[in-house]
Order: C-alpha cells, then sequence, then structure tokens
C-alpha cells in the first residue's frame, strides 16, 4: 500500500543564518504557533495557536461561584452555537456546595442556566463527564457516578429554595416510567393494568360477542417521550350460559353476554401529559388505540383514575411495530461510556441489574433461603 508523506521546504525555522541573510517565508524563532490547516489558512501553513479566554462569570442568586469551581464536563452543539458545561462548586455559601448545567452561546454571548441543585446532580470531581449526546432537544449524560439522566434544555428547571432541591430525580431520569411505578403524591394508587367491569348498553349492537379483548394503556411524558405500556388485562369476555347445539356439537352459549366494557385507569404524575389507551385482540399481534386523552384538554387532575366506556364500534389507530415488543425500558443503574448509533442511545461499561440482598423498602434484609417438600407421589395418565 503507497504511504503519503508531506514535506515542508518552505515557511520552516532556520536558526543556522544571520536575520539579514534568513530567505522568504523561513523565521528564526516562535512560540505557540503550529502547522496545519484551518478555514482561513492553507494547508501547511504556520498560525498562532488559539488559547484560552474568560467568556463570562458564573453566578448564582446573585452571588458568584467560588474560585474552586471546576467544569468537570463539556458539550459542543455545532448546529445551534451552543456550548454546554457541567460545573462543580464545592465551596459555594449553601451546605452543599453547588452543582450546575449551564450554556453559552457563542453568537449571543448569552448564557442560560439549565439546572442548578445543591445536592441532585450530586457531580463529583473525580468522575468527569465524558458521555455527553445531543437528541433534538434532550441533553443527555452519564458520569459513572450517578444514574445517566437527561434534561430539555429548551425548557427551565425549579432552582433551589433555602438551599433546597425544588426537582427530583424523575425529573432528569433517562427512564421514564410506566404505569404503575410512578411515584404518586396523595392516597391514589396507579393501577398497573387497567380495571376493568361489564355492561349493557340498551340499543347498541354486540361488537365484542366474539372477541376476546384485553386492554392496557401507557403515558406520554412532557418531553414527548413514551413510556412502555403497562401489564395487559385478562380477556375482557363473559360467556353466556352454556348452551350445547346438536347441529354443530358446540356451545353456542360461548359469546361475550355485555356490549359495553369500563375500562379504569391512571391519569398519572404532574410529568405526564398524555394517557394513550390501548386494547388488543388475542387473535391478532396488533395493539390498537382506542384513544388519546390530553390530560389538559380533559382538565383532568394528577393521580386520579378516569373510566373509559368501550363498545368497539369504530377504527382504531394501530402501534407500529417498533412499539409493540416494548415491555421495559433497559437502561443500566450506572454507566460510564454514552454513545448514539442508528439514532439509538447505548450505553457501555455499565452496571445492570440489582443485588437481591439489599433492604427491602422498610429496611429489612430480602431473604433468600428457601425449603422444599414433596407434594405428592403419583403420576396419573390421561388418554
Amino acid at each position: 500500500m503507497p504511504i503519503t508523506t508531506t514535506n515542508f521546504i518552505a515557511g520552516r525555522m532556520n536558526k543556522s543564518v544571520d536575520e539579514r541573510l534568513l530567505p522568504p517565508g523561513e523565521y528564526i524563532d516562535a512560540q505557540n504557533v503550529r502547522l496545519g490547516s484551518t478555514e482561513a489558512t492553507e494547508i501547511g501553513a504556520v498560525e498562532n495557536s488559539k488559547g484560552n479566554e474568560q467568556l463570562t462569570t458564573l453566578q448564582f442568586d446573585g452571588t458568584n461561584l467560588s474560585s474552586t469551581a471546576v467544569c468537570i464536563g463539556a458539550y459542543e452543539d455545532g448546529v445551534r452555537e451552543n456550548i454546554y458545561w457541567f460545573i462543580h462548586d464545592k465551596n459555594f455559601t449553601v451546605k452543599n456546595g453547588l452543582d450546575l448545567i449551564i450554556s453559552y452561546n457563542t453568537t449571543t454571548q448569552i448564557v442560560n442556566y439549565h439546572v442548578v441543585t445543591t445536592a441532585l446532580l450530586n457531580f463529583d470531581p473525580l468522575y468527569l463527564i465524558t458521555g455527553v449526546d445531543l437528541i433534538e432537544d434532550l441533553l443527555f449524560w452519564t458520569d459513572d457516578i450517578n444514574p445517566p439522566r437527561t434534561i430539555n434544555v429548551t425548557r427551565s428547571y425549579a432552582e433551589p429554595i433555602g438551599g433546597f432541591d425544588q426537582i427530583i430525580e424523575e425529573d432528569i431520569s433517562v427512564i421514564v416510567k410506566p404505569p404503575g411505578f410512578e411515584n404518586v403524591v396523595g392516597t391514589n394508587n396507579p393501577l398497573p393494568a387497567p380495571l376493568l367491569s361489564f355492561l349493557n348498553i340498551a340499543g347498541n349492537e354486540n361488537y365484542i360477542e366474539n372477541r376476546f379483548l384485553c386492554f392496557a394503556y401507557r403515558y406520554r411524558y412532557e418531553d414527548g417521550q413514551y413510556s412502555a405500556t403497562s401489564l395487559f388485562t385478562n380477556p375482557a369476555f363473559v360467556p353466556r350460559p352454556f348452551q350445547f347445539s346438536t347441529k354443530n356439537y358446540c356451545n353456542d352459549g360461548m359469546q361475550n353476554l355485555y356490549n359495553g366494557i369500563e375500562v379504569k385507569f391512571s391519569t398519572g404524575s404532574s410529568r405526564v401529559k398524555e394517557v394513550d389507551l390501548l386494547f388488543k385482540d388475542t387473535n391478532s399481534t396488533s395493539v390498537n388505540v382506542i384513544e388519546r386523552f390530553k390530560k389538559e384538554d380533559f382538565g383532568w387532575a394528577n393521580d386520579t383514575t378516569k373510566t373509559y366506556t368501550f363498545t368497539n364500534n369504530k377504527i382504531y389507530t394501530v402501534l407500529g411495530n417498533d412499539e409493540l415488543l416494548r415491555q421495559y425500558d433497559n437502561v443500566p443503574r450506572l454507566a460510564k461510556a454514552q454513545t448514539i448509533q442508528g439514532n439509538r442511545l447505548m450505553y457501555g461499561n455499565y452496571v445492570d441489574g440489582y443485588n437481591i440482598t439489599r433492604p427491602d423498602a422498610n429496611g429489612n434484609t430480602i431473604a433468600i433461603d428457601y425449603n422444599t417438600s414433596l407434594i405428592n407421589t403419583l403420576l396419573q395418565n390421561y388418554h
């Protein structure tokens, strides 16, 4: 394989002659220069190396950051001409110090403070943030000491008040929790699967008499991200009384006794903006969208239960194939590396899974000991 070499025979340093005899294009001495090429010069040109320049002074609540503030991660968005910095200041005036995610626009020279916390971000100078990616408006990062996280760079996040953070882990977590797993404010527990009840609606045709339908729902969060679907219900089918047919030797009573189904579901937390109600037929692999409910349009409160009456009397939208088998979000607990491949966020060198011996919610260690016993020694053959 041929080897390409580049030799610079002009524009070189020459310390062997008197400066009065120096050939054109040569020089005796130079500092802070490089041989290279930029948009403004030719290949191999001698140009000055750019240094550092203070662009701004960072502060919070009218107080400048201390002299010990350090940048532990950065990301350049060339499209919007923004530079994102991850800042840790252990000696800021509040008790726990201060962590910030800010951006600086090189055109407007405007600084935006995206997230400021005293404890939640938990930045550590020993764990540099090297995995940072921007997908549309979502900035993702990982530091191998906290769970993978993300923020929407177009939104404002509440700042600390009195030294206490006003946002929680769910506000910045990569994981978007499916129904039944979100944190709830109040006494209404979220439903991991819809609750069903049956009714007969006078004057309505029975469009579900021969259908075995299962129901589920999912959330759409404020950044446009969809959760995995909830658990599906058992088939919503209540047969008529047994009626044996001597003509076809079948049970003609195997039809749904009711023509309507009431489906109850949870509205989700304040971070949930829409709820998709879903169903599928056991004879099909398709999942259909019954209705998309925008909470604001319906005036729904958070963490409450709503009921929808389903009669199967219209044509429904079908979910895409890429959403059918999404039963959960596979996000590691910790990750050292992060990248984007094929518009998909990927993690490397990560910690996954949980130790089953860790204490439960009540502080009790989970016991993994178990006993076995023989219940029956008889094996029956059925013919």
